[in-house]
């Protein structure tokens, strides 16, 4: 059992321990923010990613999309309440501008990750957009 995943500690070495793949482009971000902000940090490497993934043909047989939400359903379950804020506003609500990344993206939720994303009840589900799918 993991325990507590403290708002304070979702920083660079949070990410790059995850997703060393990523190690430069965190380390970049990071270091253009300046300080420790982890809302700019997470949405500004892992939601244009995210999305990108979602929107490739052979989306469903890729790892790093599948270890993302890993971490997502992670944060969810085991995440203090700053912790699940960040995942809600800041990455999952991102998941609703567009049909095809709301719809493909609840194929790879979890359990805890889906309640979080089932409270998004403020924003209206994305139509589908037939000249982009």
């Amino acid at each position: 059992m993991l325990t507590t995943i403290k708002y304070n500690s979702l920083d660079c070495d949070f990410l790059c321990g995850r997703f060393p793949e990523l190690r430069e482009k965190i380390i970049a971000e990071n270091d253009w923010l300046g300080e420790k902000l982890p809302h700019c940090l997470f949405g500004n490497i892992l939601n244009p990613l995210v999305t990108g993934l979602l929107k490739q043909k052979d989306y469903r047989n890729n790892n790093l999309l599948e270890r993302i939400f890993r971490m997502y359903e992670e944060l969810a379950e085991y995440g203090d309440t700053e912790t699940k804020n960040l995942l809600q506003v800041t990455l999952l609500e991102y998941l609703w501008d567009e049909y095809i990344t709301y719809s493909r993206a609840l194929e790879f939720m979890g359990k805890e990750t889906k309640l979080i994303n089932q409270s998004i009840d403020y924003l209206k589900i994305p139509e589908v957009n037939y000249g982009n799918n």
